[in-house]
């Protein structure tokens, strides 16, 4: 794996060059193990005949799963600022044989009735949001009474990887927390607004998520490289850098991680 993957391309993907590469680094997050857990805990809530939706579903890895579960019964609908994720996952949803109402929108003004659905979910989403409470919020308006909400989202002060300069590990990590996202601590601070909103029997599982060999190298080099762009380290800071990445994913070794966090909670 080669493409060059920035996490800030997350909030305008419409502008990007070439959106299959962050499909490709999409898929590839999507399958580590932790993940996958993580997820099965949020789909054990569901059941078929249920109405469900998936904001900021992306080109619909996860909605077409679940979709799955829910059965021609219920209902699934799918919403997503990108309108080429949009148009991808209605390709993918049409070439699987399964009818969901993919839409793309904004998660702070979701195009959706009160008390419409009885499952609503997001997955790192929250994290690229000014008004992240917002979204939330319109999140419970539209999950009817005793509706089940799922949240899936990092804290971006843990991500790290094994390289041995761990001052400039530190350095490059905390420039990537401040830049690459718009909420890196995001689950201390979710945690205690879903309660204050008034959702109920909230609930949290974390899983440490591993990156795999070729995503670690890709992912943590442009990390890298974005610092010394914005000048948080030097020209020999990144050589030194690159190169250390570069000499442990020959011989794969490569060990790079970051907390991932599911919060549940019933309306």
């Amino acid at each position: 794996m080669t493409d060059d993957i920035s996490l800030k391309s997350f909030t305008a993907l419409d502008r990007v060059g070439d959106v299959e590469a962050y499909v490709r680094a999409l898929e590839a997050f999507d399958d580590i193990p932790q993940l996958q857990e993580l997820k099965r805990i949020a789909r054990d809530m569901i059941r078929p005949g249920s109405s469900l939706l998936d904001v900021g579903c992306g080109f619909g890895l996860e909605t077409v799963r679940l979709a799955r579960i829910v059965g021609q019964a219920g209902r699934v609908a799918g919403i997503d600022k990108s309108v080429d994720f949009i148009l991808q996952a209605k390709q993918r949803a049409a070439a699987a044989g399964l009818a969901i109402d993919y839409r793309a929108g904004e998660a702070q003004a979701l195009p959706y009735a009160d008390a419409s659905f009885e499952i609503v979910r997001a997955e790192r989403l929250l994290i690229y949001l000014k008004d992240w409470q917002k979204a939330v919020a319109e999140m419970k308006r539209v999950a009817r009474p005793g509706a089940s909400l799922a949240f899936i989202e990092p804290e971006f002060g843990t991500t790290t990887i094994n390289l041995p300069d761990r001052a400039l590990v530190r350095r490059v990590m905390a420039h990537e927390a401040d830049t690459a996202v718009v909420v890196s601590w995001l689950p201390g601070q979710l945690y205690y607004a879903l309660s204050d909103l008034g959702l109920r029997d909230v609930a949290v599982s974390t899983r440490v998520v591993l990156f795999p060999q070729d995503l670690a190298a890709v992912y943590f080099a442009d990390v890298g490289r974005n610092a010394k762009k914005d000048g948080a380290i030097s020209e020999a800071e990144l050589s030194a850098w690159l190169s250390a990445i570069g000499d442990l994913h020959k011989r794969g070794r490569l060990f790079g991680s970051v907390g991932y966090f599911l919060f549940t909670a019933q309306n």
